[in-house]
């Protein structure tokens, strides 16, 4: 009994730990660049040290992707309740994006790439009415 008490604490510490400590090195690891890039020239705008960082694909790359593992870690390792309840609150995030941000800032996005117009005017409608669609599902799940 006491060796599987001893052996199912540390399961539980890495199962509640790991996952925020990834999120915080990713998110860390972009603070920091920023700050090197900062003091290399600190007179550098806020838009310049967005741009370098850019410019380096590592630091984007290991940013997202430990904050990424990190978020996958705690989404598979908790309860399926808490999965459930994930789901919903991504998929109304989404539907949220697809209702506002999708006739908006992708319409923007692919005026950049010299979509024509009558196909912006679709992906915008269809952005909005795929948007609409998820977001009342998923209200009527609730009731």
């Amino acid at each position: 009994m006491t060796k599987q008490k001893e052996m199912e604490t540390p399961r539980k510490f890495r199962l509640s730990v790991l996952p925020p400590i990834l999120i915080i090195i990713g998110i860390s690891a972009t603070a920091i660049s920023s700050i090197i890039l900062w003091r290399q020239d600190p007179a550098a705008s806020p838009r310049t040290i967005i741009s370098r960082l850019v410019d380096r694909p590592y630091i984007p790359g290991a940013t997202v992707g430990l904050t990424l593992v990190g978020i996958a870690l705690a989404f598979f390792w908790s309860s399926k309740e808490t999965q459930k309840r994930s789901v919903k609150a991504g998929l109304t995030v989404l539907a949220a994006f697809l209702v506002f941000g999708g006739p908006t800032y992708v319409l923007y996005v692919l005026q950049a790439v010299d979509v024509p117009y009558t196909l912006l005017t679709l992906l915008g409608l269809a952005s909005f009415v795929v948007g609409l669609f998820l977001f009342m599902r998923l209200m009527k799940g609730k009731e």
